[in-house]
């Protein structure tokens, strides 16, 4: 894993440990999460779009995991995501000389962020901060032979961008709540990433809970001369322990 990926986990593993110390709360969740997928890839051609639905991606998914982690004192709240996606998709190629389009996208995302708790009401708990979010993501592309012979192209590169973040929590009852994050980051010009999410969370006992919403993410990235974007977008399901 390449140096941006492995320091982001470290720092988020570090959190992870130090929210053991008395006075914190936390929880860890495990997330399934089944977006429909754009990818724009640039080539030498032009761009190949794909498209992958729920049931192109749960055909084509190689591997996924996704987790997160948020800890809590006062009115700190430290919050970590991970991401790692592994996506084939086939279609029509734009250009009439080649008779086909194969891209496999190989995305690691590890965001972490420290937030303060702008709200006393606890009724609704308003958080707002910043954090930083790396990026390891590698693009193969395969245009299959046609009228001209076929072309192979690989992009791909590592990275990572300061990032600003707004997490709402509002109870509806004993048990169940409304959930919402947004985050927004990027180094300038035309690279720059951000997601929203959406869920309703209900609580089994003290420890448990699960959590249904929609989740979308969108990367826009200059790798290797080529503008590629990668849009993601779809219901998640969660699994929270507290402790």
């Amino acid at each position: 894993m390449r140096a941006p990926i492995s320091a982001a986990i470290a720092v988020l593993a570090a959190n992870a440990a130090f929210a053991q110390d008395s006075g914190w709360s936390s929880a860890a969740t495990l997330n399934l999460w089944l977006p429909d997928t754009t990818a724009s890839i640039g080539t030498e051609f032009g761009s190949v779009d794909t498209e992958a639905s729920i049931g192109d991606v749960l055909e084509n998914l190689d591997m996924v995991f996704m987790g997160s982690f948020v800890t809590r004192r006062d009115r700190l709240v430290l919050l970590a995501d991970l991401l790692y996606l592994d996506l084939s998709a086939e279609r029509d190629t734009p250009f009439a000389v080649f008779g086909g389009a194969e891209a496999n996208v190989q995305a690691t995302v590890a965001s972490g962020y420290a937030l303060y708790r702008v709200t006393s009401d606890p009724a609704v708990a308003l958080d707002i901060g910043a954090g930083l979010r790396a990026f390891d993501i590698d693009v193969d592309l395969r245009l299959t032979p046609g009228i001209a012979a076929g072309r192979t192209q690989s992009l791909g590169g590592n990275w990572a961008d300061p990032v600003l973040a707004a997490r709402l929590t509002a109870p509806l009852d004993e048990d169940w709540s409304i959930l919402g994050f947004a985050d927004w980051g990027g180094s300038g010009g035309g690279d720059q990433s951000w997601q929203i999410l959406g869920a309703v969370q209900y609580d089994f006992n003290e420890r448990w809970s699960t959590e249904i919403g929609y989740r979308f993410m969108a990367i826009d990235k200059e790798l290797d001369g080529q503008d590629v974007s990668l849009d993601l977008g779809g219901p998640i399901v969660a699994f929270g322990l507290r402790f």
